[in-house]
């Protein structure tokens, strides 16, 4: 593991070195976030692998969490298929209008139509 470590430490210093204002490509940084959770399964904190990286603790806590993100959240499509029908009744005093994201417009809902629709957000 310190084999790794300083190979790591190599690689930036070779790119420009480390601080502030370093830049690290996205393979650095998941072998980075790689490195920590190995030590962390070795019995090490999360600041002894930064100091072997010669990081912050911050900056791969922060990787680390953006990683997690990326693999938790779905890939989201810019169009959605939506089934459109009919209103029930030409009477709907008094019913709602929901304005949902991205502009979308839904006229007419029922309280109990709004209820059903947002049990089925969750």
């Amino acid at each position: 593991m310190k084999e790794r470590a300083e190979r790591f430490r190599q690689q930036v210093l070779e790119r420009g070195g480390v601080g502030p204002r370093a830049h690290y490509t996205q393979e650095q940084r998941r072998d980075a976030v790689a490195y920590e959770r190995e030590r962390q399964q070795q019995g090490a904190s999360s600041e002894e692998a930064a100091k072997e990286l010669g990081m912050s603790t911050w900056t791969i806590s922060r990787w680390g969490s953006a990683a997690r993100r990326a693999q938790e959240e779905p890939a989201r499509t810019s169009l959605v298929l939506v089934e459109v029908k009919p209103a029930r009744s030409a009477d709907r005093a008094g019913a709602l209008v929901v304005h949902g994201p991205g502009g979308v417009r839904v006229e007419g809902m029922s309280i109990e139509d709004a209820g059903k629709l947002l049990r089925g957000l969750t």
